[in-house]
């Protein structure tokens, strides 16, 4: 009984803790969770999710190192794109061909190219992990073409 009892608190206690992300920002339109586990490649570092008005409208973040800095790979079914963050600036650009999980395709029917030339840089200086994300959750949903911003919204 003692044994079935420790089991049974262990199995709350892990299944609390695997259910409680931290938020690492929240606002009216979006809320940021840090993942505990990254279920990917070895490059990628860190992930969050931003939920938007639906818990069905989540895009994915997965931070990768790099020698200029760091990238941002952000995605969900439909759509991907990175943001880099570098001494140079923080911006929008294109997947690379390696990182590239949705079909290309697929991902310029979504993505409008003229709000990726315009968010091409965001800021002139390196931003903190926060702000960064603060600034892919906000930004991203204008980079949607608008018959697709029901993916988001």
């Amino acid at each position: 009984m003692k044994q079935v009892l420790t089991t049974a608190a262990l199995l709350i206690v892990l299944s609390l803790s695997l259910n409680a992300r931290s938020i690492v920002k929240e606002s009216e339109i979006f809320t940021i969770h840090t993942n505990d586990i990254v279920e990917l490649d070895l490059d990628m570092e860190k992930s969050w999710t931003i939920a938007y008005s639906q818990a069905s409208k989540n895009i994915m973040v997965y931070k990768v190192s790099t020698k200029q800095g760091e990238e941002y790979i952000v995605r969900n079914n439909f759509f991907e794109v990175r943001y880099t963050n570098t001494n140079k600036g923080f911006g929008v650009k294109k997947v690379k061909n390696n990182q590239r999980e949705i079909d290309a395709i697929l991902t310029s029917y979504v993505i409008n190219n003229d709000e990726m030339l315009k968010q091409g840089i965001l800021s002139a200086t390196k931003l903190t992990e926060e702000k960064a994300l603060s600034y892919i959750a906000s930004f991203v949903p204008h980079l949607l073409n608008e018959n697709y911003k029901h993916l988001l919204n």
